[in-house]
């Protein structure tokens, strides 16, 4: 079964990402250190990332013809974020430089022994995108819009444009914010991380919690769950789950920017719901085999390799898969 997903047939782009860039720099220690200790880093990489830049990028390498919409600081990190963008092939000429302004930096702490990482990071108030600087031409100029829940009114102006213009909208929805409903509120399909549901509906229950996020406006709602793979919900009360792939996990980072844009990839493609969420899967599980947030992410013929192996884990969910 299809997801139902009304698409323009044409348009300059497939998909445009408005949201987050980022420079990540990543230690590797043996384990998450303890307060006032001095662990010895393992490995070091100066990386790039950021959710929607990330997600973007995969698309690119997919394929698909890709713009990312967002900010960059004025300084060499901001340089070297927008080169990273710029390399793979994705369009950037709506990215604007804040002189004067560091780029949005993390600090990333990854457990060796599982691969596991700890975000710190630190996002100049300068390089936030305001509504006012958000265009038709911008952001409603590709088939999907992809959106994250940071500059969330700038975002819900952003899919605002893109409902407008029939162009459907997905959200990564990771934190809550002041503004998060309204974000909500305009998306079509919502792919959010495990903790999310909870935090947004107040409801402890996952099934309950997703009811609530349906009736709060998308019409497909996806969660994702690590190890666990992702189970999906739409309004008309279908469930479809998937498990993850079992691979060997070197670092997380960015697992759920590759699941976003291989999804994104498969809605694209007109792709049954199994097939979409064993892609999104199975390039999540590809990108946490490598450092960094988009250094697993590999090709279709990659991502469809490791779904040929058949190497699953067990879904948390005992829901059907189609």
């Amino acid at each position: 079964m299809d997801l139902r997903i009304d698409l323009p047939p044409d348009a300059e782009f497939d998909v445009v990402g408005f949201g987050l860039n980022a420079v990540d720099h990543l230690c590797v220690v043996d384990e998450f250190p303890e307060r006032d200790t001095k662990p010895r880093v393992r490995e070091f990489a100066r990386t790039a990332g950021g959710q929607a830049a990330s997600a973007t990028v995969l698309c690119a390498r997919l394929g698909l013809r890709a713009k990312y919409v967002g900010k960059v600081g004025g300084d060499e990190t901001g340089a070297f974020s927008l080169e990273s963008i710029r390399s793979e092939g994705v369009d950037v000429s709506d990215v604007v430089t804040v002189p004067g302004v560091s780029n949005q930096l993390a600090m990333v702490i990854v457990d060796r022994g599982t691969g596991e990482r700890t975000i710190l990071w630190h996002r100049p108030d300068e390089i936030a995108t305001t509504p006012s600087e958000i265009t038709p031409e911008k952001v409603a100029c590709g088939r999907i819009l992809l959106v994250v829940g940071h500059d969330e009114p700038a975002a819900a102006r952003a899919a605002e444009l893109a409902k407008e213009r029939g162009i459907p909208v997905v959200m990564d929805a990771e934190s809550v914010k002041k503004a998060t409903a309204a974000v909500v509120a305009l998306t079509d399909v919502l792919i959010a991380s495990r903790r999310f549901p909870e935090r947004f509906t107040g409801r402890d229950n996952l099934d309950d919690a997703v009811a609530a996020l349906l009736d709060a406006g998308p019409s497909i709602v996806c969660v994702t769950l690590g190890r666990h793979g992702a189970v999906l919900t739409t309004g008309r009360g279908l469930v479809y789950s998937s498990p993850a792939y079992d691979v060997d996990v070197v670092d997380t980072t960015g697992a759920g920017d590759a699941f976003h844009g291989a999804f994104l990839y498969g809605v694209l493609a007109g792709w049954p719901v199994g097939r979409v969420l064993d892609f999104s899967n199975a390039a999540a599980g590809l990108n946490c085999t490598e450092l960094g947030a988009r250094g697993g992410a590999r090709s279709l013929e990659d991502i469809e390799e490791l779904m040929k192996s058949g190497g699953r884990r067990s879904c948390i969910l005992d829901v059907p898969s189609p």
